[in-house]
């Protein structure tokens, strides 16, 4: 039984990792918003779909965000979180 137990807690950990893996960060100033595409884009030129969970109307031109967020297999990036740049 405890084999299968670390077996098991092994096995999470390399999927939990794997799933980490997948996310990436950028950090930059709101260049534009469309709120009708549910899009930002940053001043460095990177557009991201935002998340149903972000009020679009919330965000400001010139604010200093974070983006977390999952590239697709057709090269778009959507936004899982965006916070104030740290």
């Amino acid at each position: 039984m405890r084999k299968l137990m670390v077996t098991a807690s092994a096995a999470a950990m390399l999927a939990a990792s794997g799933f980490a893996a997948l996310a990436a960060e950028a950090t930059g100033a709101i260049a534009s918003i469309d709120t009708s595409a549910g899009s930002v884009t940053l001043d460095g030129g990177q557009t991201f779909m935002l998340p149903s969970s972000v009020d679009a109307a919330s965000l400001q031109v010139g604010q200093q965000v974070t983006v977390t967020y999952e590239e697709g297999t057709d090269g778009s990036m959507s936004a899982t979180q965006i916070a104030p740049a740290q």
